[in-house]
């Protein structure tokens, strides 16, 4: 793995050491998609949010440091991104598909009763050549997922580029490599959808669903 992820692993573990113990964490997991989405404790203010992103990880990185990162943090729901480093770094989807499968089996024997949203990889203009890969991936890794009852794999990608590769632009900022505002609105309506169709299997996630807070 690079060495420089240890320094910001490390950084993560500190910050995140005082949240452990709280029994409604909601653990975004992944790469610059969430290491850059400043807002996301006011995407979602229903909810006890941890980032865990931490930029230019690959989901191979991703596994490598779950035992580290999230597992101590035993959390209520688990989201991750990652997957189009890997494809840029010359990964084929069909590794991308087992390096998923490998987590979702470390995920299965750390936190068994924890469900997992995976977050389609998106499409950006810098990527543009990797378009159809990309395409091709997702397909087999919500192929993967879909009769897994504790994996659910929520499609932002349909919803980003459905209204065609202009609109989708205006969804990055002037780095056609990562996401502005309204680009996390999509993603942030999408897994808002999530959260709720899923608070119905594991029970209270936000912090007033009781009358009570979560503690932090």
């Amino acid at each position: 793995m690079p060495p420089w992820f240890d320094e910001e692993v490390a950084t993560l573990e500190q910050r995140s050491r005082t949240r452990r113990g709280a029994d409604r964490l909601v653990v975004f997991y992944g790469s610059s998609s969430f290491t850059l989405w400043s807002g996301i404790g006011d995407a979602f203010p229903e909810h006890e949010v941890v980032n865990l992103g931490f930029g230019g990880s690959t989901l191979a990185d991703c596994l490598e440091y779950f035992d580290r990162l999230v597992v101590p943090l035993a959390p209520k729901v688990l989201v991750v991104y990652a997957g189009d480093n890997d494809l840029d770094n010359g990964a084929s989807p069909e590794a991308v598909r087992a390096t998923l499968a490998a987590m979702i089996e470390r995920k299965r024997e750390t936190l068994p009763a924890v469900p997992m949203a995976f977050v389609s990889i998106k499409v950006s203009p810098a990527r543009f050549r990797f378009m159809h890969c990309i395409a091709y991936t997702n397909l087999i890794l919500e192929r993967l997922v879909a009769p897994m009852p504790d994996v659910t794999f929520v499609d932002v990608t349909r919803r980003m580029i459905g209204r065609g590769i202009e609109p989708l632009r205006c969804c990055f900022s002037e780095d056609p490599l990562h996401m502005n505002r309204q680009g996390y609105r999509i993603w942030t309506k999408a897994l808002t959808e999530y959260l709720d169709s899923i608070e119905r299997q594991v029970g209270p996630l936000r912090h007033d669903s009781d009358g009570m807070i979560a503690p932090a």
